[in-house]
């Protein structure tokens, strides 16, 4: 698998994850896939993966991710992204307030032949949450 095929996966993930199109980390990742991310610490596996990304559907209408940075090398492709939604469910311990919000991460992932086996990701959670309480 070439560096560019790898990003190409990456892309195709989140496009699929914007659309809430879930199955395709049934395609893209391990059996053994490992997620570590704050609240998603240690998701094991695509059904994992799925369940998380149901939590991100649920609390945001309407998601959708921009790709602001992609750099591949070797087994891995390292991503800094931005999410664009309105916040429609509880998060966090705040109930919906229907604001847009926005949020950026950095997320690292590893691939083992053609699918991924692990990610590593650092969310601005904080800045989600401000964005939450504004007045």
């Amino acid at each position: 698998m070439t560096a560019q095929s790898r990003k190409d996966a990456i892309r195709r993930l989140y496009k699929a994850l914007e659309g809430g199109d879930l199955d395709v980390a049934d395609e893209l990742f391990t059996p053994d896939f490992v997620t570590s991310e704050g609240r998603h610490q240690n998701v094991i596996g695509p059904q994992g993966f799925k369940d998380a990304i149901r939590e991100v559907h649920a609390t945001h209408t309407d998601p959708s991710f921009e790709i602001l940075d992609m750099v591949a090398e070797d087994d891995r492709v390292m991503v800094r992204w931005r999410m664009r939604a309105t916040h429609g469910g509880e998060l966090m311990g705040v109930p919906a307030t229907g604001r847009q919000v926005s949020m950026e991460a950095f997320a690292l992932f590893r691939f083992v032949g053609v699918r991924i086996s692990e990610r590593h990701a650092v969310i601005d959670r904080l800045g989600l949450l401000q964005q939450l309480q504004a007045d």
